[in-house]
């Protein structure tokens, strides 16, 4: 009877204890987590948690320093800029890990892998706008300069560094959560986070929406009910300011009127889109306008509320520039602060960098399309999505001129799809960029020169960058890489032939 109680017991442990640690039957390990060695309890932090200590890492040059103020501020004191950067990784990765992990994911459209289906469709929009190919086209670019090379390949080496002295007790609680491990970060993560942030400020298009309206009305009516520009909004710049003439010629064929206003209505799978709505402010005042004879910057961005902060506020002190500021989990340098020499900030600039182009393609194959009155052949990439705890699902996505077809029979959100019709998109993201180098030369600039030299690396997206020096000088500049467009082109889904 003894012998049969202890099999019993030991067969209920065991399956118990199996029980617990598989994902089969539960939505997340709960052995594991439970667990007093390994799981959520090792993860209480001290009240008055000492962050004092000596480490020792290989990949430094030379010798930094940390210091933590009263409200745990880093502040970066480093011989060699490129320890700055690695140091700063090391810096994201401990105390904003699971954030950054969790943002590539969602850009690169692999939230799938991590919650399951419930994110598939936005993983399938996020594959199909081209949020990966984008990241490869700017990681290239990123990669060829040697300056964002190197600091790229510190930051991530900072952030490795980190996740290499992780144990399964020491891992964030979001991991344990979900029964996921940390990925090495890389230079390709970082691209990919800044598309994510092009994305983010890419919120002004609604072409779809605006195709369907004037089929509803007439072209009076229409431009009566959507000005492009409200009569209360009044520019920075004074009308009647001299500008230089445009220096892309815009050619704008006899047809466009009848072209962009003899679409039928269109539908397709609904968008997330960012709220259009976010504003921000940033302003400027003169020396010569202020009691200290200093000028003011403010710099105020309404972006997303989030928990934790999008921003990262930090303290970089190298040899070669000393910059505060905030910075974002996921890149390096500082983003938005001062140096000893200037302040700079962002706004975002609200310009239509995304159009839609309807595609006639030559049959179901899709392995030709119309373009100029040629048959064009149609490149493929085939996007296989991981979904947590069902198959893999493959998508074939066809690539045009313009750029994916996002839109077509075999993408539905909720029932809504585009029928027989295939829409692409082009977006000025797509293109190779390499936006890290104007925050590079903004934390090291010292006058008016050094900021417009900075301004010129910033292509996506738009954004309104002040400036101000210590000599006086203040500079606000609309910088990014516009489609040159007439008056009304892409404000509707375009013909594509």
């Amino acid at each position: 009877m003894r012998a049969f109680l202890f099999l019993l017991t030991a067969a209920v442990s065991f399956g118990l204890c199996y029980l617990l640690s598989s994902r089969q039957y539960l939505p997340l390990p709960l052995g594991s987590f439970l667990s007093p060695q390994e799981g959520f309890w090792q993860n209480a932090e001290p009240v008055d948690e000492d962050f004092s200590a000596q480490l020792r890492f290989p990949d430094l040059k030379g010798k930094v320093d940390v210091y933590l103020d009263d409200r745990l501020v880093p502040h970066v004191f480093a011989e060699v800029e490129d320890d700055a950067y690695f140091v700063q990784g090391y810096l994201h990765a401990k105390f904003r890990l699971w954030q950054m992990e969790l943002q590539v994911l969602v850009a690169e459209g692999r939230a799938s892998e991590v919650l399951g289906d419930v994110a598939l469709n936005h993983d399938r929009e996020f594959r199909r706008l081209g949020m990966p190919y984008a990241a490869e086209n700017s990681l290239r670019a990123m990669e060829a300069n040697d300056t964002t090379k190197r600091q790229c390949d510190a930051y991530s080496a900072g952030i490795n560094a980190y996740i290499q002295s992780l144990s399964e007790a020491s891992l964030p609680i979001e991991y344990k959560l979900l029964g996921y491990t940390p990925e090495p970060w890389s230079n390709y993560k970082t691209a990919l986070f800044l598309k994510y942030m092009s994305y983010d400020l890419a919120a002004h298009e609604s072409d779809f929406e605006m195709t369907n309206a004037k089929n509803v009305f007439s072209k009076e009516e229409f431009d009566l009910l959507f000005p492009p520009i409200q009569d209360s909004l009044d520019p920075i710049i004074p009308k009647g300011t001299a500008f230089a003439p445009p220096s892309i010629p815009l050619r704008i064929p006899e047809t466009a009127d009848s072209l962009y206003f003899s679409t039928d209505s269109v539908s397709a799978a609904s968008l997330f889109k960012p709220d259009r709505d976010n504003g921000s402010n940033n302003w400027a005042v003169a020396g010569s306008k202020t009691a200290s004879g200093a000028p003011i910057l403010c710099n105020d961005p309404h972006l997303g509320l989030n928990l934790p902060s999008l921003w990262y506020e930090i303290q970089i002190s190298t040899p070669s520039f000393n910059a505060y500021g905030v910075s974002f989990p996921g890149a390096p340098g500082v983003i938005i602060g001062y140096n000893d020499s200037c302040a700079f900030g962002f706004t975002n600039g609200g310009r239509d960098v995304r159009d839609y182009y309807k595609i006639q393609f030559k049959d179901e194959s899709r392995l030709e399309y119309l373009y100029n009155g040629e048959w064009k052949k149609t490149d493929f990439r085939i996007e296989r999505i991981k979904i947590k705890g069902k198959p893999d699902l493959l998508d074939t996505v066809a690539y045009t001129v313009f750029g994916p077809v996002m839109f077509d029979h075999s993408y539905t959100d909720d029932g809504l799809s585009s029928g027989k019709d295939h829409y692409a998109v082009k977006w000025s993201a797509h293109n190779p960029s390499n936006e890290l180098m104007i925050f590079h030369k903004l934390n090291h600039a010292r006058n008016y020169a050094d900021y417009l030299d900075a301004c010129r690396y910033l292509e996506t997206p738009g954004q309104n960058c002040l400036f101000a020096a210590k000599n006086g000088d203040i500079a606000i500049r609309t910088q990014g890489r516009f489609p040159a467009k007439w008056k009304g082109q892409g404000d509707f889904v375009m013909p594509g032939t």
